[in-house]
């Protein structure tokens, strides 16, 4: 039902009733992830306001299109690009969304075949990695891999959104040309688990973008000063009650142009902070 109503005004108030139900259902019975729960919806909401109308918008790990969908809606000029390994719901995002441009593949630092694991009853679960926690719960399908670099041409893009369950670090070396060439916002997940069977690490996801003197964030610090996460404050964040899920990282030289944004979207007004 979700995937068929996402694109459409009933979709699009039943996400919003359903997040606020459960981010208010989830900080009564665990406060402890109050903090989780805010920040983790102040990057979505972030990442799909702050997308310039005149650039481009991708998102890798689409699923169903709900990210899309709104930056579609609030950004209405930008160009997007959506990139969903599962054959099912990639050409679902074709169907649903003829304007954007959908790539059907895995992404990775690498190219060619590989095997991807279904997660049959979370399918936003899915990876090219298979954590061991996942169980009986997975099947296995053959998709194509490809490098970031390789699918983007030309210049634009402003915004990159992954979502890939632990695969992150590599579809950001996949696509080097590409952050230095437009140097683009990107939003992250990071979760807790250290087992992704791929064999990247949480150091490495910190060390690669602030070795190409990018600003890693929580969410409820994009608008506001600060240096951004140290190693020891990325890694730290990671851990029960952990401070967000997803980070958004920030070339440095558009360090002042993105808060000030934020601030905006946020309605911020700078004089009270």
């Amino acid at each position: 039902m979700k995937r068929l109503i996402v694109n459409t005004f009933i979709g699009r108030v039943a996400i919003y009733v359903r997040d606020a139900v459960g981010r208010t259902y989830s900080s009564f019975a665990n406060p402890e992830s109050a903090g989780t729960i805010a920040n983790d919806y102040l990057a979505v909401f972030l990442t799909t306001s702050l997308c310039k109308n005149s650039a481009a918008f991708v998102d890798v790990g689409a699923h169903i299109g709900s990210i899309i969908a709104e930056v579609a809606r609030r950004c209405p000029k930008a160009r997007i690009i959506a990139i969903e390994a599962m054959p099912d719901k990639a050409d679902r995002l074709r169907r649903s969304f003829p304007r954007v441009e959908v790539h059907g593949c895995a992404l990775s630092d690498h190219t060619g075949e590989a095997t991807f694991y279904v997660h049959t009853k979370l399918s936003g679960n899915s990876s090219l990695g298979r954590p061991s926690s996942r169980g009986g719960d997975v099947s296995e399908i053959k998709v194509q891999v490809r490098k970031l670099d390789d699918i983007l041409t030309g210049g634009g893009i402003d915004l990159i959104k992954i979502d890939v369950e632990g695969a992150e670090l590599g579809v950001l070396k996949g696509g080097e040309r590409i952050i230095a060439e437009n140097r683009p916002t990107v939003m992250f997940e990071s979760g807790p688990l250290a087992d992704d069977g791929l064999g990247f690490t949480k150091e490495g996801l910190w060390q690669w973008l602030v070795g190409r003197d990018y600003v890693v964030l929580l969410p409820n610090r994009v608008a506001h000063n600060g240096p951004g996460l140290s190693l020891e404050g990325f890694i730290e964040s990671h851990l029960y009650p952990r401070r967000t899920t997803n980070y958004i990282a920030v070339a440095s030289e558009r360090r002042v142009e993105l808060r000030d944004k934020a601030r905006e979207v946020l309605r911020i007004d700078p004089t009270r902070r």
